[in-house]
């Protein structure tokens, strides 16, 4: 059985992971790069999410290990949105 914590990042996951699959629809639709700059950032928010707990996994994995690689992934989420929001485009035509 899952506890709290568990079912929280699962969801968390998951609404990553849709948003992800939104992103990437608006990005086609509009063919804006900061949509698949954002979903990038989606993305590796999910897959951060499953690293916090691949200890489950891999339970000789080192608290520091995971803490270095989380908070790598978090810098990269924070990157990717400030791209997207700094990129300034048009439209695509077509």
């Amino acid at each position: 059985m899952l506890d709290v914590d568990q079912l929280l990042s699962l969801g968390i996951v998951t609404f990553s992971l849709l948003l992800t699959g939104a992103s990437l629809i608006a990005y086609h639709r509009t063919g804006l790069r900061k949509f698949f700059i954002v979903s990038l950032a989606f993305l590796l928010y999910a897959v951060k999410e499953l690293v916090e707990h691949v200890d489950i996994v891999f339970p000789d994995i080192e608290n520091s290990t995971l803490e270095l690689m989380t908070n790598l992934v978090e810098f990269l989420v924070i990157a990717l949105f400030f791209a997207a929001v700094a990129i300034k485009e048009g439209r695509r035509n077509g």
